[in-house]
């Protein structure tokens, strides 16, 4: 049997961090500003989005589970996914600095990871909220999915 690799985003598709969402002239989310909001006492006003559930039922089941966000991830956002029992081994996300588009950001991320044997020839399914990145994942193999295709609202 196939192995299966589940990845999930975090922000809109396991957590709702929306409080922090702040937009600039394009719509998109203003980098400065919620760097600023990304203070301990703000994470942990953020909730757990349905599809967590899901998620932890894997987690629970020894299922192959990975988180790819776009986060630069402080100890505040780790503390905040143990806190509400989400401990995938492997979480991928942005180093300082790195300012690269998400969408190329998460592939390359995955790409380097799908290249090791033990991992080349697994299903992988993601779980991402955002169309841009969804397209180019496909592109990878990868089967996107979002909470709405699973009807957990």
């Amino acid at each position: 049997m196939k192995n299966k690799i589940y990845i999930f985003d975090l922000d809109g598709t396991v957590i709702d961090s929306s409080h922090r969402f702040t937009g600039n002239a394009e719509g998109k989310v203003n980098l400065e500003k919620w760097i600023a909001d990304s203070t301990r006492e703000n994470i942990f006003k953020d909730s757990l989005l349905p599809l967590a559930k899901f998620m932890k039922a894997l987690m629970k089941a020894n299922k192959i589970v990975w988180i790819c966000t776009a986060r630069n991830m402080s100890n505040h956002d780790f503390d905040f996914l143990a806190h509400h029992g989400i401990k995938p081994k492997t979480i991928l996300c942005r180093k300082q600095g790195d300012h690269r588009a998400d969408a190329e950001m998460k592939t390359a991320k995955l790409k380097r990871l799908f290249n090791l044997k033990q991992f080349q020839n697994a299903e992988k399914i993601m779980f991402d909220d955002n169309l841009t990145i969804q397209k180019e994942l496909k592109k990878i193999g990868i089967n996107t999915l979002h909470e709405d295709t699973l009807r957990l609202k």
